[in-house]
């Protein structure tokens, strides 16, 4: 498979609500978009799927916001949803069988080990 298109634009959409004043108007929507270039990586090897993957990673951590740890539980829930969806979305994008397969090793090894945050919350 040759990839043709090798940029790949990440696009994060939040939406949040101003204040209770305006709970009844409609909610504000940010949108924060990032371009991930991978046109100097060779997909032929898990290294090369590496490298993507952490690009993807950081690019979605900064459209998602970075997290914080002076973020209340809800935000950092808000931040871990919007990395989820926005890296399985550009890994979906990209199409590619070894990044695809990074991925899913990747989303595999979190289920089984996640984040001593969220251990100590369930």
């Amino acid at each position: 498979m040759r990839l043709n298109f090798r940029m790949l634009l990440l696009s994060v959409f939040s939406v949040a609500a101003i204040s209770p004043a305006m709970a009844n108007d409609a909610a504000v929507v940010n949108v924060k978009t990032e371009v991930v270039r991978f046109d100097d990586l060779r997909l032929l090897s898990t290294v090369g799927a590496a490298v993507l993957y952490s690009r993807i990673e950081r690019a979605a951590d900064r459209a998602c916001g970075g997290p914080s740890d002076n973020l209340q539980l809800a935000a950092q829930k808000r931040y871990r949803t919007c990395m989820d969806e926005t890296v399985a979305k550009a890994v979906s994008d990209v199409n590619h069988p070894i990044l695809n397969q990074f991925y899913e090793s990747k989303r595999r090894n979190r289920a089984n080990n996640p984040p001593a945050a969220v251990a100590k919350s369930r």
